[in-house]
């Protein structure tokens, strides 16, 4: 049986003309592109759906032909490439596999960028009121730690003196949270 799951979509203007064309399935089409501006849902349009990966692929090249590109001087969309060229979802089993190497520069830039504190403050800031489904929250939870553990970390930390710049920081940091969450509703 052939999946029918595919589709053609347009980003338009304000007045009405598509300034990119893109092929998709799932959430695609409102999604975070790279160096294009997803605009709000009134402007993107399904142009064809129910379609193979195939006939999306050979839609969205006649599309762009059609329309014609900016950086090429024919058209006037955004698109960098002719169609028909991106990947289908997230790696499968006809992607070959990452090297060991490849890994392992993975898990030093993810180091890296753990170990900078202004990255992993905006990366808490930006979870800030997230809410996490039950099943999320063990995986993010890792491994147990034991009661023991526990117990030691709070004793720990119990009567710990903090300095005036430390407790004025962390209720900045409150308060930062705070009026994030208010702007999210």
């Amino acid at each position: 049986m052939i999946a029918l799951k595919f589709y053609v979509y347009a980003y338009l203007r304000d007045d009405g003309t598509p300034y990119y064309i893109g092929k998709g399935h799932g959430k695609r089409a409102w999604n975070k592109h790279i160096g294009i501006t997803v605009p709000t849902n009134n402007k993107i349009v399904l142009l064809e759906s129910n379609l193979t990966e195939v006939g999306a692929f050979a839609l969205e090249r006649r599309y762009i032909r059609w329309y014609g590109r900016k950086d090429l001087g024919s058209g006037i969309l955004r698109n960098l490439t002719d169609g028909g060229d991106g990947a289908t979802g997230k790696r499968g089993p006809q992607k070959a596999p990452r090297s060991p190497e490849h890994i392992a520069k993975l898990v030093a830039a993810a180091k890296e960028r753990m170990s900078d504190p202004v990255k992993r403050r905006q990366i808490s800031m930006s979870l800030k009121g997230t809410i996490f489904s039950e099943e999320r929250k063990i995986k993010l939870r890792g491994r147990k730690q034991s009661l023991e553990t526990i117990t030691k970390r709070i004793n720990k930390n119990t009567g710990k003196k903090r300095s005036p710049e430390q407790v004025e920081r962390i209720r900045l940091g409150i308060i930062e949270g705070i009026k994030k969450k208010k702007r999210e509703y």
